[in-house]
């Protein structure tokens, strides 16, 4: 995906509806174009799905701690998913914390356990999650590059939209269907008779991209039921689908 610094999107934009690209002549409507440029891809963000835009951010555990920041760039209207990652381990985390759950273990008292099962946005601070049970452990294991890294919980979602403010900030989304529904805007205010045009390029454009996006990344359906799964790398559930030595049965089991 090309990137491109606000200055040059101006000026794209500026071509796409007829406005004269010299930037002497320009001055006056920067701020504005500048704007609907940010709410466009505000926009296009919250309205359709853009995988090339999900990502994998780890936050670390700490013995006792309830509540833990949000990465930088997932908020919590972004994340989609959250594991406990530890040793080789993946246990889904699952969104929700009630108040039968803390007749089990009661977080307001300092009840801990572990592993960590829930997790929920924190109502009171939006740059906080809040999880249980509070972890009475964070069990270490070597990172990548030799060193001790404890506990970890995983979160995935869509990279949150970067706003570009200076001239040399750059779009988060693909520039072309930014630059066609802001020039459709532009154009429709004109009552410029081309404004449907580009608005209609720009709604082919994100048609193109769902088929691409689609193509040769969804998993087969299995006659007889089973749901989908890939057929590709596929490994089977362990103790289900395939029961390896050591796991009850064979020469360890």
């Amino acid at each position: 995906m090309a990137s491109y610094q606000l200055r040059d999107l101006i000026t794209m934009l500026r071509a796409e509806v007829g406005h004269s690209t010299n930037v002497a002549h320009g001055v006056n409507d920067k701020e504005t174009l500048a704007y609907i440029l940010n709410r466009t891809q505000d926009e296009l963000y919250e309205t359709y799905s853009w995988p090339m835009l999900n990502a994998d951010r780890d936050v670390p555990v700490a013995v006792g701690q309830r509540y833990y920041p949000y990465p930088d760039d997932l908020p919590f209207e972004s994340v989609e998913k959250v594991w406990l990652v530890w040793t080789t381990l993946y246990n889904e985390v699952f969104y929700g914390i009630t108040p039968e759950d803390f007749r089990l273990w009661n977080s307001d008292i300092g009840f801990t356990s572990w592993p960590i099962q829930k997790w929920r946005h924190n109502a009171d601070d939006e740059t906080q999650f809040e999880v249980w049970p509070i972890p009475n452990q964070a069990p270490l294991q070597e990172g990548p590059g030799g060193e001790m890294q404890p506990a970890r919980l995983r979160m995935r979602g869509a990279r949150q939209v970067v706003p570009m403010i200076s001239d040399d900030d750059l779009n988060t989304l693909p520039h072309r269907p930014i630059l066609l529904f802001a020039a459709g805007e532009v154009l429709a205010r004109e009552k410029a008779p081309d404004a449907q045009l580009k608005l209609e390029k720009g709604k082919e454009w994100l048609r193109r991209m769902k088929v691409r996006q689609s193509a040769h990344k969804r998993d087969p359906f299995i006659v007889g039921g089973g749901g989908t799964v890939s057929s590709r790398n596929y490994i089977g559930r362990i103790g289900l689908e395939y029961v390896p030595p050591g796991y009850g049965s064979g020469p360890n089991g």
